[in-house]
């Protein structure tokens, strides 16, 4: 399996490798033009109807070479930012802690059969949760060998022990409200408040969250009543009879359950940071007390640099907790940080292919064009799009990082243009780049998945592609209320 997620990671690099020459090319054959900005509320927005043409500027291949390194001077906050979140994940996997919690809740389910019932709806909201607060995506498949066994021991097949863990760690990074991949990202390069429009985001995610379980449930329900409707049922029996042979997972240490508390203080601290201010204001009008003066706060909610900073503290006390060596904490964090190296450079690079535009002077050319293809619709339906072209991106670049870095340069200020705000311009991102990841084949980690129970493509394909179209409806009428409420 390593081969071929490498192998997907090269064809995703050499995507923006190609992309990078077309756009340098285009430099050379598209007439260079510019709009007129003005500062509004502290970012830079583009004035409707002032394009205008200006001296060319073709890259050459210098230039092109060049664009990856500016490309790391602009991106550095965002790339320390998500090396930090990976040191510090891999410290947390590292005590065991997340592995162990799952076993717990494993022997709970076998010692309480009766509560069974609960063993969907509380698995996706874990998983979903974590997908929708730190973006977890690969590190799904930690958890589909553990999920597995469980799902079968409760009389329900290995699909479902696939799709809680992967589907709801998918619905969660779909409709994200804090995801620091997706949503994040996209509203750092869009110059929107960071994690701004967060009590809507967290309708979504609700919503999203119920449609999946209540799709899982009527699909257990059915597999309970004819095992034969089950989408492994001859793979099942045998896995079975493999199972008897397993033994139960240990009980989780104290040391571990210390470790998951620290973890869920942080999240919840990061909540706490980046709603300081309508906390703040909150408490203010209910009960006159006003904490900004009070204890000093900053009028501002948390931003990149701050978030990263209670990461980097909650990975020190999981470490302390989780009774780690320093040597050992070295080698867990430094493995994390290596993990993200990739997705590090791939922002460099994604990042270039926008400098290689800005300094041949084409990308408000192409902004021009892509305005004038869709400023005639209404904007609702000009959301639509900007979703559905997020689709067709999402096939050739399943990283959600990597799509905000390539197209929200692009789409932040065409949203100026066509009349919705950048808010709903990174919701339409951050909908339609994402829900294909669930049953994309151009994506690893859905092929690892679909691996661990031997289902084909063609299968799962077959099986999730009901839920896939609710998903894309729900996310059409989604996009409706941003604009009637200027959101």
């Amino acid at each position: 399996m390593s081969h071929i997620l490498k192998k997907i990671k090269l064809n995703t690099f050499a995507i923006i490798l190609g992309i990078i020459a077309c756009v340098a090319f285009m430099t050379w054959v598209v007439p260079s033009g510019n709009y007129d900005r003005v500062e509004q509320d502290g970012r830079s927005v583009v004035v409707s109807g002032t394009y205008h043409a200006v001296a060319s500027a073709p890259q050459g291949l210098f230039d092109v070479l060049k664009a990856p390194i500016e490309g790391f001077e602009k991106t550095a906050l965002v790339i320390v930012f998500l090396l930090v979140i990976g040191g510090v994940l891999s410290v947390v996997e590292k005590t065991g802690a997340i592995s162990a919690g799952i076993g717990a809740a494993s022997q709970f389910f076998k010692r309480n059969p009766k509560l069974r019932f609960l063993f969907i709806p509380l698995g996706i909201i874990t998983f979903s949760l974590c997908g929708a607060t730190f973006g977890m995506c690969e590190e799904a498949l930690i958890f589909i060998p553990i999920c597995i066994p469980l799902a079968l021991s409760l009389e329900y097949d290995s699909t479902l022990g696939i799709a809680i863990p992967f589907v709801g760690a998918g619905v969660g990074f779909a409709a994200a409200f804090t995801n620091p991949f997706t949503v994040g990202i996209a509203q750092g390069i869009a110059q929107v408040p960071l994690y701004s429009g967060i009590g809507y985001r967290l309708f979504i995610w609700a919503v999203c969250t119920t449609v999946v379980i209540t799709w899982l449930c009527i699909y257990a329900r059915k597999i309970r009543k004819d095992p034969t409707a089950s989408l492994t049922y001859e793979l099942d029996i045998e896995k079975r009879k493999e199972l008897k042979l397993t033994k139960e997972a240990p009980r989780m240490t104290h040391r571990q359950k210390r470790v998951l508390i620290a973890f869920g203080i942080g999240m919840l601290c990061l909540i706490i940071g980046v709603l300081k201010p309508q906390i703040c204001a909150f408490i203010n009008n209910h009960w006159g007390i006003d904490l900004m003066e009070m204890l000093h706060l900053e009028a501002t909610g948390w931003y990149i640099t701050e978030i990263a900073a209670l990461f980097l503290g909650v990975g020190f006390v999981c470490g302390f907790l989780g009774n780690m060596k320093m040597q050992e904490f070295n080698d867990a964090f430094f493995d994390g940080v290596r993990g993200m190296s990739e997705i590090a450079m791939l922002l460099c690079f994604a990042q270039a292919i926008v400098i290689i535009a800005n300094n041949g002077h084409i990308l408000d050319t192409l902004l021009e064009w892509m305005s004038g293809a869709i400023k005639h619709l209404h904007p609702i339906f000009a959301s639509w799009a900007a979703m559905m072209l997020q689709t067709v991106i999402d096939f050739f670049i399943p990283s959600g990082s990597g799509k905000a870095v390539l197209t929200m340069p692009v789409l932040a200020p065409l949203a100026d243009l066509i009349g919705i705000t950048r808010q709903t311009m990174v919701l339409a991102f951050q909908l339609g780049g994402s829900w294909l990841n669930i049953c994309m084949p151009t994506d690893p980690v859905t092929i690892a998945a679909i691996g661990f129970a031997r289902i084909s493509f063609g299968r799962w394909l077959k099986w999730v592609l009901p839920l896939l179209i609710m998903m894309y409806l729900l996310s059409f009428a989604f996009l409706v209320p941003p604009y009637f409420m200027h959101w």
